[in-house]
């Protein structure tokens, strides 16, 4: 969480009439947000100690190993490859507007394929072995007009 004292920026903001958040997460715990002046965003993983494996999102339970209480949480890497992607023409059901693209993306540094939306470009550059990076945004306004914000990725220039 920021602190205004040490002059950190909260970008989170609040309709003061209302009290209701101009922005919301689209599942929390996936990622840090809000961030402070500069901070990088991650997406919150957990590792077993016990085998190594790195899961995303979290489990309480190593699906490899199956022992408990054993998980660690770690933030994931930034940089990463797209390992497939496919554009979208029709909007989807929670109100994205088309056309955009997602698809799997591989994390090297952290041994783990993540599924996300890609932003930033016309969806149809996206191609399996582009870097590229993440980032944190809003992906639609939810019927209580808030921005939903969650996690895309980006290609690295």
């Amino acid at each position: 969480m920021s602190d205004v004292s040490k002059g950190e920026i909260i970008i989170s903001r609040t309709y003061p009439t209302i009290g209701l958040d101009l922005e919301t997460v689209v599942q929390p715990g996936l990622f840090n947000y809000p961030l402070a002046n500069g901070e990088k965003a991650a997406l919150l993983a957990n590792r077993c100690r016990s085998c190594g494996r790195t899961f995303f999102p979290k489990r309480s339970l190593c699906p490899e190993c199956f022992v408990d209480g054993e998980m660690e949480e770690v933030k994931l890497d930034t940089r990463g490859i797209i390992y497939s992607t496919t554009v979208v023409t029709v909007p989807s059901p929670a109100g994205i507007k088309p056309p955009y693209a997602y698809g799997y993306v591989d994390l090297p540094a952290n041994n783990v394929r993540v599924f996300a939306l890609f932003a930033g470009a016309d969806p149809r550059t996206f191609v399996p072995g582009q870097e590229v990076d993440l980032v944190v945004e809003p992906i639609m306004v939810n019927k209580q007009g808030q921005k939903v914000i969650g996690y895309k990725f980006r290609k690295v220039l």
